[in-house]
C-alpha cells in the first residue's frame, strides 16, 4: 500500500505543477474540461504525425540505404 500512496502522490504532485504553468487552477471546470480536450487533440495529432511521416520516411531511408549499398557491391 505504501508504494501506491507514493505513486498517487507523484501524480498528484506533477499534476499540481500542470496546473500552475498552464494557469489552469484559476479557471472554471468547464474550463479546464475544454483545454484538457484540446491539449488531447493536439498530442495526438503530433502522435499520429511522428507515427505516419517521420516514422516511415526513416524506414523508407533506411531500406534505400541498404538497397544502394547492396547495388554498389
Amino acid at each position: 500500500m505504501e508504494i501506491l500512496k507514493k505513486i498517487q502522490q507523484f501524480f498528484s504532485y506533477w499534476y499540481v505543477r500542470y496546473l500552475l504553468v498552464t494557469e489552469l487552477y484559476m479557471v472554471d471546470t468547464w474550463e479546464k474540461i475544454v483545454v484538457h480536450i484540446l491539449f488531447a487533440v493536439i498530442f495526438t495529432m503530433f502522435w499520429y504525425f511522428n507515427y505516419s511521416i517521420i516514422v516511415s520516411g526513416i524506414a523508407q531511408l533506411r531500406s534505400s540505404t541498404t538497397h544502394d549499398i547492396e547495388q554498389i557491391l
